[in-house]
């Protein structure tokens, strides 16, 4: 996968959300090792969901 097309697809938001079938997760994550902008999306995204998760919680 191309960085151009991973930014398309907002590959890091559903690579973190488990929607990337297993032929493009495995495209995206072999891009995202060798890409600090992706990896950074990743990280990013995930910590997102992870203070999102928090809030919800908190909430109920």
């Amino acid at each position: 996968m191309e960085h151009n097309e991973a930014v398309r697809t907002q590959a890091a938001e559903r690579y973190v959300l488990g929607e990337l079938p297993p032929p493009l997760r495995d495209e995206f994550e072999a891009h995202y090792f060798d890409c600090q902008e992706c990896a950074q999306d990743v990280k990013a995204v995930a910590e997102f969901v992870d203070n999102v998760r928090a809030v919800l919680r908190a909430a109920a």
